[in-house]
């Protein structure tokens, strides 16, 4: 006999509802932001993809057009003829510029800028020269286009008389390129002639004998051991 103080056993499906039960239960509760959120995700996913077809639609486009300027740069470089060489070179600025303006974070970008900061250290545009090519050093400062560009920076600022720039364009070369570059010896020898210069002769000493213990067999290290000679022999330095 049952007893009566006791409820009545149900089936477990009619005493507690089930995880699908519960599942669609809290989907009907939440819908709209499920939505939202699965709609944001769908939007987010679209975005990668286009804004990765957008960067190598980018990266070709801009590829492309570095080539046609290096062709066009190697024909300036070669021309003889001064009206010709002249047409080269407005055609190669304008399209270094349109490059630039267009793809201004794409490494063909730096890469023509590059070409322009040659051309303008051409026709001794210093000034012209030093801004181009330093805007290379502080769009991409990891490449190996920013030790070369600092070596472009400090000879332009050489040439407009601002030794002290330059200066400090070779030091940052020496101290953040020293294992990326093959112009540290001719770095060290600059700062040794700009140390003359400001007749410093024992930091132009300095500078010079580093060549010499550092790099024996670089072209830069017979001229280096000129100067130690002639600071000696000159009893500017013991």
């Amino acid at each position: 006999m049952d007893n009566p103080t006791r409820p009545p056993k149900g089936r477990p499906d009619e005493r507690k509802k089930t995880t699908s039960m519960k599942f669609a239960e809290f989907l009907r509760k939440y819908r709209i932001p499920i939505l939202v959120v699965f709609g944001l995700a769908i939007l987010a996913v679209l975005g990668v993809a286009i804004g990765t077809w957008i960067q190598g639609e980018s990266l070709k486009t801009s590829t492309a057009r570095l080539e046609k300027l290096e062709s066009d740069y190697s024909a300036y470089s070669s021309e003889t003829d001064a009206a010709k060489k002249a047409d080269l070179e407005k055609s190669l600025l304008a399209s270094a510029d349109d490059l630039v303006k267009k793809y201004p974070r794409i490494f063909a970008a730096h890469k023509a800028l590059a070409y322009k900061a040659k051309i303008e250290a051409s026709k001794k545009d210093w000034a012209a020269s030093e801004k181009d090519w330093l805007s290379i050093v502080a769009a991409t400062p990891d490449s190996y286009l920013a030790p070369i560009a600092l070596q472009g920076a400090a000879q332009a600022a050489e040439e407009l008389g601002a030794n002290d720039r330059a200066v400090a364009d070779y030091k940052k070369l020496i101290d953040s390129y020293s294992k990326k570059s093959v112009g540290i010896p001719h770095a060290y020898f600059a700062l040794g002639r700009l140390d003359e210069e400001a007749k410093d002769y024992a930091a132009a000493l300095a500078a010079y004998q580093k060549i010499v213990s550092t790099w024996p067999d670089d072209d830069w290290t017979k001229l280096a051991n000129d100067r130690i000679i002639f600071l000696k022999s000159s009893g500017l330095t013991k």
